[in-house]
């Protein structure tokens, strides 16, 4: 089977979309925007999600779940009052903003997932370790140690339930546990970092120029890919000076509907930008079953 539209193209192609759509996500709160690139990071992680990897997508729609409740608690503007909890107003407005305020920070949350399953460090390495080595270096570290403490988190947990500490009834107990597996953790990951910087340091990484071992060849389909992103920056970029963009959640939310018929032209290339992945996947996925039937 053909890989993936994504594993065909240059890194710089891929790290340009998803800076392009990072930036159109948490650049405006028009909820059509934040409801398209929510859908479409979504729904690419459930097309490649792995079984072992579901937490990864329940964590960020219990973020969502938390900003949707906590907002109207903190927030009371608005002009449709639900009711009032210790005599302060719950408003829909606020209600309404929270849930859309959640649904871009799982959007991101999804959209860093989905880059760092398909740009590894290899390739991180390649883009930016000669012009920003330290930089390259620190990110690459963050990337790389959070799957490496969920995983050392699963061992050590593992092995205080073979001596049964897990199984502690009081609250001091549970409390004193906690902070025990807290502090390994924790030690744990400064003595990685440290060996990691250590070990850099002794070979001389950042001294120099350094080239990589893997060489990308820039094809036609990666200038096609590359301006079709760059032309949608720009014309986002339009349509957001000229207002097409501007929505108001108080005193009262705006029509999505009306909204949507204003300005659909742009709207539209919103989806097809953030479910572009998607497509590509799913369109590849059944050309391969269609090939495989006819042989």
């Amino acid at each position: 089977m053909n890989k993936e539209f994504f594993e065909q193209r240059h890194p710089l192609v891929i790290t340009a979309y998803y800076i392009l759509m990072l930036l159109i996500l948490m650049s405006t709160t028009n909820p059509l925007i934040i409801i398209s690139c929510f859908l479409g990071s979504f729904t690419y992680q459930l097309v490649g999600l792995n079984r072992d990897k579901k937490h990864s997508i329940i964590y960020p729609l219990l973020f969502l779940l938390i900003i949707t409740l906590t907002n109207p608690l903190f927030v009371h503007r608005g002009a449709t009052v639900l009711f009032f909890f210790l005599n302060r107003p719950f408003t829909q407005e606020a209600l309404i903003y929270g849930f859309f305020m959640g649904l871009m920070i799982a959007g991101m949350i999804y959209l860093f997932q989905n880059f760092q399953s398909k740009v590894n460090s290899e390739q991180f390495f390649y883009l930016f370790g000669r012009r920003f080595p330290k930089l390259a270096l620190i990110l690459t570290m963050v990337f790389r140690f959070i799957p490496m403490l969920q995983q050392y988190y699963q061992e050590l947990n593992q092995v205080q339930k073979t001596i049964h500490r897990t199984q502690m009834r009081t609250l001091k107990e549970r409390v004193t546990y906690g902070l025990d597996l807290f502090g390994n953790l924790f030690s744990w990951m400064l003595e990685n970092a440290m060996d990691s910087a250590d070990s850099m340091k002794a070979r001389g990484y950042g001294i120099g120029k350094r080239g990589s071992r893997i060489h990308y060849t820039w094809q036609k389909k990666d200038t096609a890919a590359f301006l079709l992103i760059l032309g949608s920056g720009f014309l986002f970029i339009y349509f957001a000076m000229a207002g097409d963009f501007q929505f108001d959640y108080y005193p009262y939310t705006e029509d999505l509907l009306e909204k949507f018929r204003q300005s659909s032209a742009s709207y539209l290339m919103i989806v097809f930008l953030a479910f572009l992945p998607t497509i590509k996947r799913l369109w590849e996925a059944m050309t391969w079953t269609i090939l495989k039937s006819k042989i």
